[in-house]
């Protein structure tokens, strides 16, 4: 198995500098075309964010101020520019990703990103991503608070590097779910925290 597996980094690694990476913008792809062929599709399990809807939609609609709030996320992780037109520019460091995305659609509890970018994790890719946020309101014993659920497509540029990278998703994607769970986590702890200072202030 770890053959197998040594083996398909080495031919990710070599199709990824060997074949051409066609570039691509988010205007060049309709959402539609990245979910339909995307090289994957995770869904996050629902996560429960004790904050009222106007601080939620408020974060929603002004990602940069992710970044702001608190120390939950660093400069390592995750550097945010403002773009205009609800565009912005993205930096992750430690996983050597940039690129650029943007809130293109907005609808009563829901909110739809794309982006396009580059990375260099075990091989270097550029790709399309497709972000869905869907959230509900709905009360506990304690309080209301918002149910969140997010699904994000990711298309690879290079075709062939799609179909390699499919082949060694065993080993991919509990990665990528990390990823989406720890950056869902520190986003949640953000939005929570800001909703606390926001009633001690009242």
């Amino acid at each position: 198995m770890r053959t197998f597996r040594n083996a398909m980094f080495i031919c990710l690694f070599t199709f990824s500098w060997l074949v051409p990476l066609y570039p691509e913008t988010v205007q060049s792809n309709s959402v539609q075309s990245i979910i339909n062929s995307s090289t994957f599709t995770r869904v996050q399990k629902p996560i429960v964010i004790r904050t009222d809807r106007k601080t939620l939609e408020y974060f929603i609609e002004h990602v940069e101020e992710l970044t702001k709030h608190g120390r939950d996320f660093n400069r390592k992780e995750l550097i945010l520019e403002v773009r205009g037109d609800d565009k912005y520019g993205i930096q992750m460091p430690s996983k050597h990703v940039t690129g650029e995305f943007a809130l293109i659609e907005r609808q009563p509890n829901r909110a739809i990103y794309a982006g396009h970018g580059n990375a260099r994790v075990f091989f270097r890719f550029s790709g399309a991503i497709v972000l869905e946020i869907t959230y509900d309101t709905k009360k506990d014993k304690e309080e209301y608070y918002e149910e969140v659920r997010t699904t994000a497509h990711l298309k690879f540029d290079n075709p062939v590097l799609g179909l390699l990278t499919k082949a060694a998703s065993p080993v991919i994607l509990p990665k990528l779910d990390k990823l989406i769970a720890k950056f869902s986590t520190k986003t949640r702890k953000v939005i929570e925290t800001a909703y606390a200072n926001k009633r001690g202030n009242k």
